[in-house]
């Protein structure tokens, strides 16, 4: 293992084992909606997407390829950008480090995917809580602030020091999926636009 890699391998430290709660509410029948279509989100437990992505920063602009999927819970993510820039493919299984596999056949091991990632492309893209937002779901076991329309769809979502907002919603095999979202953080700014999705069976 290389000296880099040793040193981004982390341990993630879970503080404090209370439910969170929500800052703000949308209204009973609008929660009721978005609860209940989370639960139909959720039962797809096999899913794949294909988007593009645009970071932006006070200083640079840089855009990739996102290919997605998701089998037996295992995430698998490649990551292509201009001039092989963030290549590569980063692997999430349950109970497992997350394990980044650069273009060049570079190996890199941590607990904490943001990490690797963040390497990989030099910026922040916050994986570990998108495989829940880019769904319009909520990352469990943290606190948010969640609003919603009038059909308990997510149009904005606060958690983890990032705002994600919803632009724009397609069916896909009867349910409605995030197809334009926008992220920001502490002066970088993600957009991501997902070209098709894919939901295998429940």
């Amino acid at each position: 293992m290389t000296r880099w890699a040793s040193g981004i391998v982390v341990t993630l430290v879970l503080v404090g084992c209370t439910a969170p709660m929500p800052r703000t509410e949308p209204d009973p029948d609008t929660r009721q909606a978005f609860d209940e279509r989370a639960e139909i989100v959720k039962a797809f437990d096999e899913w794949r997407l294909a988007a593009r992505l645009g970071l932006s920063t006070e200083t640079e602009y840089w855009s990739a390829q996102l290919n997605w999927r998701v089998q037996q819970g295992r995430h698998v993510l490649d990551l292509s950008g201009p001039m092989g820039r963030g290549g590569g493919r980063l692997t999430l299984a349950p109970n497992q480090s997350a394990v980044l596999v650069t273009r060049s056949g570079e190996h890199y091991q941590a607990e904490d995917p943001d990490a690797l990632v963040a390497y990989l492309t030099n910026e922040s893209i916050p994986v570990s809580g998108m495989r829940y937002w880019v769904r319009g779901l909520l990352a469990p076991d943290a606190d948010y602030e969640l609003a919603t329309d009038e059909d308990g769809l997510p149009r904005r979502i606060e958690q983890s020091g990032w705002v994600i907002e919803f632009g724009e919603f397609d069916e896909v095999d009867g349910v409605a999926l995030p197809v334009r979202m926008d992220l920001e953080r502490e002066g970088v700014e993600l957009r991501v636009r997902i070209a098709n999705w894919h939901l295998a069976t429940p």
